[in-house]
């Protein structure tokens, strides 16, 4: 008996004592003057994102690494605020992956006939590199199809959202949405998780145009702000996505999903100047949270700003996603969102990872 007692204080010391977890507001993908087509410096961009409130930044340029040693950090550099060494690995056929957390140049000069021979080559060479592999807007001249990412194997993210103006998150008429593309590989049993970046390539000048910053990123949840902590937290899905939508809360378990919009810092938000929502005609004003599930089914849908969900295993994975409908007097109706990560009951993370 006393040695069951001795155990349960232990177990209870054990639990108080557990670490506890802080949000980061990260980009993923950013460029400078580096890369040939963006107008800022590499000290610009940075301060530029430190300004802005975020946490973390990966200076991913096509085909370099970026380690944050060589640049100049603002003189009043907040004492939460790191750059994660990158590169944004960039192939044949229009194929872009960006490295994060690499220790050295990961390689990029490999062409296949098959496109996920193409992707998997990226993954390869990060993950040898040290680092995380995101694929980057895989409609960007829909040059990624969803039969061209099932075959990769270690590829644990994708662009979900990029707030370039020519990437065409949204598809086409003959083209499906990234969304949709994430649900058929979601479906078809891949562990994936949604990324969110901006892609910035101009700060001098804003417009809807221009691929300006501060129009997608990621909110990790993670122990501490290192550029291991943050990249170990993305690639087992401790975060959210958003282009606008900041969450209060947000929950997710194998037996159930809950969300609360922060409605007051949503709202300042979307009150800054270089935010773009999509435009959507006809929509309803307000906030609307969905939990999604196989094939893209709409489980549950709530007009409002907070929802939960009872997860039924039979679903193999459940998602969220809020969705904000305003009306932008210059523009008509548009819409920003957050995107939560997927919950797997069929254990297909336990079979993969």
């Amino acid at each position: 008996m006393r040695i069951l007692i001795t155990s349960f204080i232990c177990v209870i010391l054990i639990i108080g004592c557990k670490p506890e977890k802080n949000w980061y507001r990260g980009n993923t993908h950013a460029h400078t003057v580096l890369c040939g087509h963006a107008d800022s410096t590499p000290e610009y961009v940075t301060n530029w994102y430190h300004e802005h409130g975020y946490n973390f930044l990966i200076l991913s340029e096509h085909n370099k690494f970026i380690d944050p040693d060589t640049v100049k950090m603002p003189e009043n550099k907040r004492t939460d605020f790191i750059l994660i060494p990158g590169e944004e690995v960039t192939g044949k056929k229009t194929i872009h992956t960006t490295a994060m957390n690499i220790k050295h140049l990961a390689p990029w000069d490999f062409d296949h006939e098959h496109k996920s021979e193409i992707i998997q080559f990226h993954v390869d060479g990060i993950l040898e590199s040290g680092g995380k592999a995101i694929l980057n807007h895989p409609n960007y001249k829909y040059a990624v199809s969803t039969d061209d990412i099932l075959p990769v194997k270690n590829l644990y993210m994708f662009e979900l959202f990029n707030g370039h103006p020519s990437v065409n998150n949204f598809g086409d008429e003959e083209h499906i949405s990234t969304e949709k593309m994430w649900d058929e590989l979601l479906t078809a049993g891949m562990i994936v998780y949604g990324v969110s970046s901006d892609d910035a390539h101009h700060f001098s000048h804003f417009d809807s145009t221009r691929s300006n910053p501060g129009r997608g990123w990621v909110m990790v949840e993670a122990l501490e702000l290192t550029a291991d902590a943050i990249s170990d937290a993305m690639v087992n899905g401790n975060f959210y996505s958003t282009n606008g939508v900041i969450l209060k809360e947000y929950y997710a378990s194998q037996n159930e999903y809950s969300v609360k919009v922060d409605e007051g810092k949503t709202l300042k938000e979307l009150s800054s100047p270089e935010i773009l929502g999509r435009l959507v005609p006809g929509k309803e004003e307000g906030f609307l949270i969905e939990f999604i599930g196989p094939q893209g089914e709409v489980l549950s849908q709530t007009h409002s700003h907070e929802a939960s969900f009872k997860i039924d295993t039979s679903l193999n994975y459940v998602r969220a996603k809020v969705s904000f409908v305003r009306l932008n007097k210059d523009r008509g109706m548009e819409e920003f969102c957050a995107w939560g990560q997927p919950v797997f009951t069929d254990g297909r993370e336990q079979n993969e990872k």
